[in-house]
């Protein structure tokens, strides 16, 4: 699906452009290694560089990795051939090959994402996060880069010792180590101490970012998060589904809000240290999420029971809020928005999907 063909879409870039320009400026002419670049955040960064670099003369160097070039040309179709575009097929758990010569900034967001995927390969979803991060580690000290972010995750903060506790950077609650499914937080507990190692042995800058549960219209078709089933679902016509009682309390953050927050600790972050992504207006139980992409979507919600791989790749936990306030104080605010970024994902979603069989149609 080419989601730039959503006039909805290509205006949200543009605000992402308008709230993070200064940090965009500061980017210029860098070299920028994006990997996942497919994935849910990824692609939206791409595409709010691709945007930002239509109005600029010394435009961002976008070098995309992903592990299909097939899926990447479909998803890049625009800016595929675009002077200050490269795409890397690559899994970054293999020797890398084909990257650049000089790099000032590698963003690594690659990885598996979704439950399904924890349930079926907790091995690859393990290996990505440290065997890939040592890999892009040390091609980025060898090539000249300026600095390193890496994309955790709020599940590192384990589930809460206290029910009504909020995660802070600084929290550290417990994690079952007999549960494959552990393999998601503890992969990312293992990488950003690496990060940490790398900092201190071989002085290599390391930004962490740990966005919460992030909803959006860059979402892949063959993610299984909730969120992400219940955009599919509603924009196909059919009931949301909800495979559990609901009533689990997270932050939620619009991806758009996180492309911003990222372009805020690429330029302004401090090494070493990690940030939480969430936007407070988004803090709510899964069935009420559910409830309102039912609503805006125009459909109804029902209840099903999860099978066993679903079962076995969901979080166990009761409650995760995340304290943003580290990386408020570095100037990020969510995007002032006119309508629910729910609506408005949905809305992208039926633009997109409209503008895809129009023009299948016209082919035939």
């Amino acid at each position: 699906m080419e989601l730039i063909h959503s006039e909805t879409y290509r205006n949200t870039l543009l605000r992402i452009i308008d709230v993070a320009e200064e940090k965009l400026s500061e980017i210029n002419g860098k070299t920028i290694v994006i990997t996942g670049a497919t994935g849910m955040l990824g692609s939206c960064l791409v595409d709010t560089l691709a945007s930002w670099n239509q109005r600029q003369t010394v435009p961002v160097k976008i070098v995309a990795v992903s592990r299909s070039a097939a899926s990447a040309k479909e998803r890049f179709y625009s800016c595929w051939d675009a002077p200050f575009f490269s795409f890397v097929e690559q899994d970054v758990c293999e020797e890398l090959r084909g990257f650049p010569d000089h790099v000032d900034y590698i963003i690594h967001a690659a990885g598996n994402g979704d439950p399904i995927s924890f349930s079926r390969f907790p091995t690859e979803t393990l290996l990505a996060n440290v065997v890939g991060s040592d890999a892009l580690l040390r091609y980025g000290k060898d090539h000249g880069m300026k600095r390193f972010l890496y994309l955790s995750s709020g599940e590192i903060y384990g589930n809460p010792i206290s029910f009504s506790d909020v995660f802070t950077e600084e929290y550290c609650g417990p994690i079952d180590f007999f549960n494959s499914r552990s393999c998601y937080p503890e992969g990312k507990r293992a990488a950003e101490i690496l990060c940490q190692s790398y900092i201190h042995q071989y002085g290599v800058d390391c930004v962490i970012a740990r966005p919460c549960h992030l909803f959006g219209p860059t979402m892949t078709r063959r993610d299984s998060r909730a969120v992400s089933q219940f955009f599919m679902n509603s924009v196909e016509g059919k009931p949301v589904v909800l495979k559990s009682s609901g009533e689990v309390e997270r932050s939620h953050c619009y991806v758009a809000d996180a492309v911003s927050a990222i372009l805020y600790l690429l330029t302004d972050g401090v090494c070493g240290k990690a940030y939480n992504i969430a936007d407070p207006d988004y803090q709510m139980t899964i069935r009420t999420f559910a409830e309102k992409v039912a609503q805006f979507g125009n459909g109804k919600l029902v209840f099903e029971n999860p099978d066993d791989i679903e079962s076995k790749g969901y979080s166990q936990r009761k409650r995760s809020i995340l304290d943003a306030s580290l990386l408020e104080k570095l100037g990020w605010k969510p995007m002032p928005k006119k309508t629910s970024a729910i609506l408005e994902t949905i809305k992208i979603l039926q633009e997109a999907n409209f503008a895809e069989n129009k023009e299948g149609n016209s082919v035939n």
